[in-house]
């Protein structure tokens, strides 16, 4: 992994400093349990970050290393999140998957499938990984009192999907200072599947430097043969 230095809209790094891509509160107005009326920055996003040395791997293998960073807070009674999406399919009827790490701070993954059947919760904090499963869509939420820093490495072959998330006003469920809010835009609400991190080790960067064939089921993730939430995430629990 490397150093660098996050001030608002600028990460710094040792070969040079990336612009963020900003989610204003405005953008978020189509998801929010109560959108309000004032306006400020929600998240960062940092797109393709990558050693000079390290970019011919990684786009020789088609995956992309990003760095979101999520202030802590709340708008109305949620907790700031994203805005969610999905992912197009990838080949066999499987979504492109991705990978997340907690730099630093207090993360919940939230997945959900399309047609709203299933509806995975997942606490991650510093040093944890979380893989967003295929054929589900996913939402981040800073739930911690520190700005939440993650990380990501997802294929940079196609781009994701916001329309049924914005259709639908957000996932099934919102979570707030009061706990889960059931989002009035569904006809039914999921169980909510609660569960612990993957069980990934730290440091995805350096692991995919290092190995990065290791990680081709970001592009082909027909070469996985289970990924049950059973398999995928430690603690599962009802």
């Amino acid at each position: 992994m490397f150093t660098f230095h996050w001030s608002g809209k600028q990460l710094k790094t040792k070969w040079g400093t990336y612009e963020a891509s900003v989610r204003r509160i405005s953008d978020l107005k189509d998801v929010l349990l109560d959108p309000p009326e004032e306006e400020g920055d929600a998240y960062y996003m940092f797109r393709d970050v990558c050693r000079p040395e390290d970019r011919e791997k990684f786009e020789a293998h088609a995956v992309r290393y990003d760095i979101t960073v999520i202030p802590p807070g709340t708008i109305g009674k949620e907790y700031i999140k994203t805005f969610g999406h999905y992912h197009p399919e990838a080949g066999y009827g499987l979504s492109y998957p991705e990978i997340y790490e907690v730099l630093d701070g207090e993360a919940l993954f939230l997945l959900q499938t399309r047609d709203a059947s299933d509806f995975i919760a997942v606490r991650a904090g510093k040093g944890d990984v979380a893989v967003m499963l295929p054929n589900y869509g996913h939402v981040t939420v800073n739930t911690g009192t520190k700005p939440l820093i993650m990380a990501n490495l997802v294929s940079s072959k196609f781009s994701s999907e916001y329309g049924a998330v914005r259709e639908k006003h957000g996932f099934a469920w919102y979570y707030t200072t009061e706990g889960w809010v059931k989002n009035p835009h569904y006809d039914t609400h999921p169980e909510i599947l609660e569960t612990g991190p993957s069980p990934f080790p730290p440091d995805i960067y350096s692991f995919f430097v290092e190995r990065p064939r290791f990680f081709e089921w970001l592009n082909r993730p027909w070469k996985v043969a289970d990924w049950s939430p059973e398999r995928m995430f430690l603690r599962t629990q009802h």
